[in-house]
C-alpha cells in the first residue's frame, strides 16, 4: 500500500529520512542486516513500511525502515520484522550449503542461536525425574511427573527445556527444513501459536544425557528464529 507520508516528502526531506533511518540502523539493511553504502546504494534503497498499513501500521516515520531495494522486492513477508527472520534463516541456509553441501535443519538453526550446547544432568526416583539448569547458572532443582505410555512400555515426561539443552537427532530425522517454515514464522509472529509440543528422546553415553529432537523440528525452527530461549519437549 502506497504511503502518503512518503508522496508529500520533498527531495531533501526524503534524503533526510534516509540518513536518519540509517543512523538508527547502524548503517546497516533492516531486513538483511548487511551494510548500507548511501553513496553506492543511493539509487537502489527503498523506504518501507515495518508493519504493513493493511493491519494497522501507522503511515509515519515511527513505522518505517531502510532497506536494500533488492531485499524489499524480493522479502517473504510483507511485515518487515518477519522479513528479517526469514533472511537470517537465508543466511543459515548459505553458511550450511557452504559449509556441509546440503540443507539446513534444526541442528544447524540451534548451533546458529547458541542452543545444542548441554547435556541434561537428571535422575529418576519415585516416578518423578529431577533435573537442574546449572551450566547456564540455575542450579534450581526441578521435579515433574514420570508417565508410562500404554501400548510401548516407554516412560516419558513433560519439560520446558532452554534451547541450550536440545539437540536435534538428523539420524531419526534427517530431513532439510523445508519452505512451510516462513507460514509458521509468521503465524507465531502474529501471536497465532500452533500447539504443537516437539518429540525427543534422552540419549546417554556415561555421564552425558543429550535430549534429542527427532519430531516438531519446522515448528522448533520457526520459534527459535523469533527469539524463543526455551521450548516444551515430551522426552
Amino acid at each position: 500500500m502506497a504511503s502518503l507520508y512518503l508522496g508529500r516528502l520533498k527531495p531533501d526531506q526524503r534524503q533526510e529520512l534516509i540518513k536518519r533511518l540509517w543512523e538508527a540502523q547502524g548503517h546497516d539493511c533492516f531486513i538483511c542486516e548487511r551494510p548500507i553504502d548511501l553513496e553506492v546504494h543511493a539509487q537502489s534503497l527503498d523506504i518501507d513500511h515495518v508493519e504493513p498499513l493493511n493491519v494497522g501500521g501507522k503511515d509515519d516515520e515511527t513505522n518505517f525502515a531502510l532497506t536494500h531495494a533488492s531485499c524489499n522486492r524480493s522479502k517473504q513477508a510483507s511485515d518487515l520484522r518477519v522479513a528479517r527472520v526469514l533472511a537470517r534463516f537465508g543466511h543459515i541456509q548459505e553458511k550450511t550449503r557452504d559449509e556441509h553441501e546440503r540443507g539446513a535443519n534444526l541442528s544447524d538453526v540451534l548451533g546458529a542461536y547458541d542452543g545444542a550446547k548441554f547435556a541434561l544432568g537428571f535422575n529418576i526416583a519415585d516416578d518423578q525425574v529431577r533435573f537442574s539448569f546449572s551450566e547456564t547458572g540455575d542450579s534450581d532443582l526441578r521435579s515433574v511427573p514420570l508417565y508410562t505410555d500404554g501400548l510401548s512400555g516407554l516412560r516419558y515426561f513433560f519439560a520446558e527445556l532452554p534451547i541450550a539443552y536440545l539437540h536435534h537427532d538428523d539420524r531419526i530425522n534427517p530431513r532439510n527444513i523445508g519452505a512451510n517454515v516462513s507460514k509458521l514464522v509468521t503465524e507465531f509472529h502474529r501471536g497465532r501459536p500452533q500447539l504443537h509440543v516437539s518429540l525427543g528422546w534422552i540419549e546417554t553415553s556415561g555421564n552425558a544425557s543429550r535430549v534429542k529432537v527427532f519430531d516438531g523440528q519446522h515448528k522448533a525452527t520457526a520459534q527459535v528464529l523469533l527469539g524463543t530461549r526455551s521450548l516444551p519437549v515430551r522426552i
